[in-house]
């Protein structure tokens, strides 16, 4: 099935998880969303959170934040910046730096490479985890 079939099931509960997402700046995982989409509907399941977490990933409304530990977090801000993740609690957040478009730019390490984006993940403690 492709995306765009995709699209017409489930919209109230996918609206839902839209809106936990977009109204939430700790760049929730998908637990956390599914436990906020519980408060607002009691009815919906785990799978129905990560099915539209996905698919709302995959049409370009949030952005899915792959972690190298933990799990992935989501975040509703598209413009091209950078995280830092704790790596004692796991949380996510925006780094103030400038995003540096050129370094999509730089050489590719080999023929055949093409660069099409980066992403800075800074890992470290944060002020809770760092006392």
């Amino acid at each position: 099935m492709d995306v765009k079939s995709r699209t017409l099931r489930n919209t109230h509960q996918r609206q839902l998880v839209l809106d936990i997402v977009r109204s939430s700046f700790d760049h929730p995982t998908a637990g956390e969303v599914y436990e906020r989409a519980r408060l607002q509907d009691s009815t919906i399941s785990k799978g129905t959170v990560y099915r539209n977490l996905k698919l709302l990933s995959e049409l370009g409304e949030i952005r899915k934040l792959e972690m190298p530990f933990g799990s992935d977090h989501y975040d509703f801000n598209l413009e091209e910046h950078y995280h830092f993740l704790c790596r004692r609690c796991n949380k996510t957040v925006d780094l103030s730096i400038e995003y540096r478009k050129e370094l999509n730019e730089v050489p590719p390490p080999a023929a055949g490479y093409s660069i099409e984006q980066h992403r800075l993940l800074l890992i470290g403690l944060c002020s809770d985890c760092n006392t």
